[in-house]
């Protein structure tokens, strides 16, 4: 099910409401943004039109939340800019830009498509309804963080390179930066790893990963442990 949410709006504001019961308010009285917001997860919004384009301005995020499913971070200074532009009935062109000096170089601009359902309710989303997951779960993120170990670099520089899971099919790269594993899956950018032994690490939101040795000691496959199941990714042949 793809992310269902209403727009309602009055005179001063615009409110978004989710499938899953979050909602957002988007000041449109003129206001500026907050210089020093308390953070929160949605962040404070205000908008403003230019032409036939809605523009919105947030800020005030905190740090606890990622930027897509593959993990990647961000930090209290994420600032975030939406351009609602409506093409014709039914179809809305979305442009997102995301300007946090602490994570990226330079800011990141995606775009999407928003299609207007009509005659039709949006559908409840509740994740404890079949929740099989926590049982799954032993501690906190917070305590794999806290078992941090300082890994040689040398130690470190056998990781690296290019891995590959069958099922799904998917690609990860393993590469070294600042006594850290940096690790990228499926063409993302590179999230630093926790090093919590030579063999263990930890991915941030919660994966433990795990390197396999083989039986001549060569690490050739490493495990990514998930609620879900564990994907195996296996290192790509070195090219001749």
């Amino acid at each position: 099910m793809g992310n269902q949410y209403r727009i309602i709006q009055s005179s001063n504001v615009i409110g978004i409401l989710y499938a899953s019961g979050a909602y957002r308010q988007i000041f449109t009285d003129g206001r500026s943004l907050p210089e020093d917001p308390n953070p929160t997860w949605w962040g404070y919004s205000v908008g403003h039109w230019e032409g036939d384009t809605l523009v919105v301005q947030s800020n005030g995020f905190n740090d606890r939340t990622w930027l897509d499913f593959a993990g990647h971070p961000h930090t209290e200074d994420l600032r975030v800019t939406e351009r609602f532009r409506r093409r014709d009935f039914g179809h809305i062109a979305l442009q997102v830009t995301l300007d946090d000096s602490k994570t990226f170089t330079k800011p990141v601009t995606i775009s999407l498509d928003v299609n207007y359902v009509p005659d039709t309710e949006m559908l409840e989303y509740v994740c404890n309804e079949n929740e099989r997951d926590s049982a799954h779960l032993v501690g906190k993120a917070s305590d794999e963080v806290k078992g941090e170990v300082k890994l040689d670099p040398r130690v470190l520089s056998r990781y690296a390179g290019d891995y590959q899971s069958q099922e799904p099919k998917m690609k990860a790269v393993i590469t070294v930066s600042g006594g850290q594993l940096m690790f990228s899956i499926g063409g993302k950018g590179a999230v630093a790893l926790t090093n919590l032994s030579e063999t263990s690490f930890y991915f941030p939101g919660g994966f433990p990963m795990d390197f396999v040795k083989d039986d001549k000691g060569a690490l050739t496959i490493f495990l990514l442990h998930t609620p879900c199941g564990d994907f195996k990714f296996a290192r790509a042949a070195a090219t001749p």
